[in-house]
């Protein structure tokens, strides 16, 4: 890594705790492990370990301890190395085409006819009965 692409990692990371209020210098290993997180869908794995190399350089120019020496930061890129390198063994849950064939089936559904109908509410009495809530009704608890 160039000192040009030190200087724009460390300016990235820079922005990055400027825009969440946090400490850059010295940065907390906290800060770090969720920069990197951060990075994960924005770099590969490659990049992300120069981009924490930079900032570990940054720290020991300024003679601040390494955070990158951390268990947290440590862990965090392990994690990270680990879902790249078992990313092969995933399958995806559905195919690519199943989706499309949903959405035909909804469009030919509602040009044909109103085939879903609102539930009817019965009265039975001067009582209504309603159909199951959605959602829990909230009750008050009784100390």
């Amino acid at each position: 890594m160039t000192l040009r692409s030190h200087g724009r990692a460390w300016n990235e990371f820079f922005r990055w705790c400027q825009a969440r209020n946090l400490k850059p210098l010295p940065a907390h290993p906290w800060t770090l492990a969720a920069f990197i997180r951060w990075c994960e869908p924005r770099h590969d794995y490659a990049e992300i370990v120069a981009i924490t190399k930079a900032i570990s350089r940054r720290h020991l120019i300024t003679s601040h301890t390494d955070p990158e020496r951390h268990a947290m930061v440590r862990r965090t890129l392990a994690m990270i190395e680990r879902r790249l390198l078992n990313r092969h063994q995933r399958s995806s849950l559905f195919d690519e085409d199943a989706f499309s064939k949903i959405e035909d089936n909804r469009e030919s559904a509602d040009e044909s006819s109103d085939l879903v109908e609102e539930p009817k509410k019965r009265s039975v009495g001067k009582r209504v009965l309603k159909s199951m809530r959605s959602s829990p009704k909230l009750v008050s608890r009784r100390h």
